[in-house]
């Protein structure tokens, strides 16, 4: 019994993500306030397993698919709906495509790799999904900055970074050492003062900062590397 106690996360993630999607269509109401439930549920299952010390194989493969609905399905047909207004017979409409291919070859290779660190190897789907359900829900001051030509130049790096080998950190405190977590604290501090100022509408820009932040501390790691 205590070995299905993550599982159950994990399946109510996934119904949860799929009611999203069907939503999606009808639009009756903001997938917001859901999608967030996906978020904590994805971050649930993994630590309730930890936890609880039921880490398995089964686990892993179920969460994946949990995650292909909720961060690769659901991103992929919010922003198809979204672009079809602006690019109708146009075949940058099916840029949004990509988040769902992309986000599928992610999710693969995680679940092939036997590595075991506090680093991602290409941009978390969980991370990308909330960037784009949260950018086109988003009617605030910065809306002027994100058009859909934009948008789809975002897809379009987005779905690159997903497959990329660039490490990104996970966000996990493995304890609460400052020395230990200081990017963490540091994006969590950020995180909080944007939030605070603009309320959780303002979420993509939190992904935003924290791609740009692991780019250009690749950039910087990959030269710094080449000259020692």
């Amino acid at each position: 019994m205590k070995k299905n106690i993550p599982n159950f996360f994990t399946l109510l993630n996934l119904i949860i993500g799929l009611y999203c999607v069907i939503n999606s269509f009808n639009n009756q109401f903001s997938i917001l306030p859901l999608f967030y439930v996906c978020l904590l549920l994805d971050f649930f299952d993994g630590l309730i397993a930890r936890k609880l010390n039921v880490i398995s194989e089964f686990g892993k493969q179920l969460d994946s698919f949990a995650d292909f609905i909720s961060f690769g399905g659901l991103p992929s047909i919010v922003l198809y709906i979204h672009l079809e207004k602006t690019f109708e017979g146009s075949m940058l409409l099916y840029t949004s495509f990509l988040i769902l291919i992309c986000s599928a070859i992610r999710l693969a290779k995680f679940n092939l790799s036997n590595k075991k660190s506090n680093q991602f190897y290409g941009l978390p789907t969980p991370a990308n999904a909330l960037f784009f359900v949260s950018l086109v829900n988003y009617n605030g001051e910065f809306s002027k900055y994100f058009n859909d030509e934009i948008l789809v130049a975002f897809i379009l790096i987005f779905s690159f970074l997903m497959i990329s080998n660039i490490r990104f950190i996970s966000l996990k405190f493995i304890n609460y050492s400052f020395k230990d977590n200081i990017e963490r604290y540091f994006l969590l501090m950020i995180t909080i003062i944007l939030l605070s100022l603009q309320g959780h509408e303002i979420l993509f820009l939190v992904v935003l900062i924290y791609v740009i932040f692991n780019i250009f501390k690749s950039i910087f790691s990959f030269v710094f590397s080449n000259k020692s």
